[in-house]
């Protein structure tokens, strides 16, 4: 009986473990999808000049930089401690670009459920999220 006693209260312990490591972990997301998305959260390259908010502009892409006074900083190293508190220490607006912007969505996403706010994408294309393709259903299991 004690032994049974003993397996239980181990397994109890164990699992209060893992949810205190669950609940402490500092890249858990912490913001609902549509807080998130209330606002416009692209910015085009043309927009830049009239931009009135101070803003900091991070590079997702290692090996190349197209913008002055941006900070490197490739999108594999974004969660990295030292990369955290550089993005929180900023003031104003913060611009994410990268040459695919799929990874500055991505980028996005991320930094968005950790908590930080006004971030932003920084697109080459003056309405990226257009449609380009004609929308078709897939039609190969089930014909229509």
């Amino acid at each position: 009986m004690k032994k049974n006693i003993t397996w239980i209260l181990g397994v109890l312990i164990l699992l209060l473990v893992l949810v205190l490591v669950r609940t402490f972990n500092s890249n858990l997301f912490k913001r609902n999808v549509s807080e998130a998305l209330t606002t416009e959260m692209t910015v085009s390259v043309q927009e830049l000049s009239a931009l009135k908010d101070n803003y900091n502009i991070v590079e997702l892409d290692a090996e190349n930089q197209r913008f002055p006074n941006s900070l490197v900083m490739p999108f594999n190293q974004l969660l990295e401690k030292e990369n955290k508190e550089k993005l929180a220490s900023f003031d104003g607006k913060i611009l994410l670009y990268s040459s695919d912007i799929s990874t500055s969505s991505k980028a996005w996403v991320i930094l968005n459920q950790l908590g930080f706010d006004g971030v932003y994408i920084l697109s080459d294309e003056e309405n990226p999220e257009v449609l380009k393709y004609k929308f078709q259903p897939d039609t190969t299991t089930r014909l229509e």
